[in-house]
């Protein structure tokens, strides 16, 4: 391994708008400052981004991992491409966008075991585009969890820099949700998230649980999940001494956490957060994956098919998913931020 983290960061979906992304992201040398950066993927799709940015990369081209570190670059591009993708399709999902993708995804996890990689960013995925190519899993995080045996909660996070949010279940269907509320699910996601926000430096997150039901039910008239399971969660936290409170009304928790200064907030459901935290700061956020061996960042938008090729789209997430995987890595390595 090397002295400083490596981090793998991946050009996302070929028909979107990662790979011009990544391209102006290396505009921003200060989020991978004291970090090595290996951008791995396939050179046609990189030079592809590069045209649609208008940026030159400065940058040295390898084959391999290996040839790489070995150079001591501080950002290196490896041409990885083993599907054989030539010319990327714009604007859609492609079974072989998908495949390559995938592929970046397998090399990712095989350099990691080999200990060559300390953290992950990938660029926009696309989950039909993965379908399409053959993958068998929801996206990326199922995929690396699957491969490195992970059983442990290691549900998605997402911030906009203030605010932290997390939910209890994520991409299912409305009408499964009321079964993944339980005491125990509740009170897992609640000190998974606890210790998640602890290993970026918070030391006692303040932390607000969201109900599920209009007016947490009022008092059973709406729904009982309040009563029977996510109100007993917050107690069995607390006696672990968290500093966690709720729950509070879904419909102005995110007001009372502005007000009182909530670092993060538990939500029950997928869009119970997301709604808020995308109006927020939708050109901001950042979604990160705890709960794995290492580590990995996402910009929190997807490909965004629609403005793909059209050089508009904004880097800032990427460089701030960038910017949290090295504060991440060089706090796991202990180097002072």
């Amino acid at each position: 391994m090397s002295e400083k983290p490596v981090i793998f960061t991946t050009l996302g979906d070929a028909g979107g708008i990662g790979p011009e992304l990544v391209a102006r992201s290396l505009l921003h040398e200060d989020a991978t400052a004291g970090v090595i950066r290996l951008i791995v993927g396939p050179l046609k799709v990189f030079e592809a981004g590069c045209d649609v940015a208008n940026v030159a990369p400065d940058i040295p081209f390898f084959d391999d991992a290996d040839s790489a570190l070995a150079s001591r670059s501080a950002s290196a591009f490896i041409d990885y491409n083993p599907s054989g993708i030539e010319n990327p399709v714009l604007g859609q999902s492609t079974a072989a966008a998908g495949k390559s993708d995938f592929d970046v995804a397998r090399l990712g996890v095989t350099l990691f075991n080999d200990g060559k990689i300390d953290g992950f960013v990938f660029a926009p995925v696309n989950k039909l585009s993965l379908r399409m190519g053959g993958s068998g899993f929801e996206g990326y995080k199922a995929y690396i969890a699957d491969a490195l045996s992970v059983t442990g909660s290691s549900a998605e996070i997402n911030t906009i820099g203030h605010l932290w949010t997390t939910r209890v279940s994520s991409h299912v269907s409305i009408a499964e949700v009321p079964g993944h509320v339980t005491k125990d699910s509740v009170l897992e996601v609640i000190r998974y998230f606890d210790r998640e926000l602890r290993r970026f430096g918070h030391r006692n997150p303040k932390i607000a649980v969201s109900g599920l039901n209009p007016h947490n039910g009022d008092g059973g008239m709406f729904g009982r999940e309040e009563i029977e399971h996510i109100a007993p969660a917050v107690d069995e936290a607390q006696k672990y001494q968290l500093n966690v409170a709720g729950p509070f009304p879904p419909d102005t928790i995110f007001l009372t956490v502005q007000q009182e200064n909530y670092l993060g907030v538990v939500s029950m459901y997928h869009d119970q957060c997301q709604i808020a935290t995308k109006l927020l700061g939708f050109d901001k956020g950042v979604t990160y994956f705890g709960g794995l061996p290492f580590p990995i960042t996402t910009p929190a938008h997807g490909t965004a098919y629609d403005i793909a090729g059209k050089g508009v789209a904004s880097e800032t997430p990427m460089v701030n998913a960038l910017k949290l995987m090295r504060r991440a890595a060089l706090t796991a390595k202990g180097v002072p931020l």
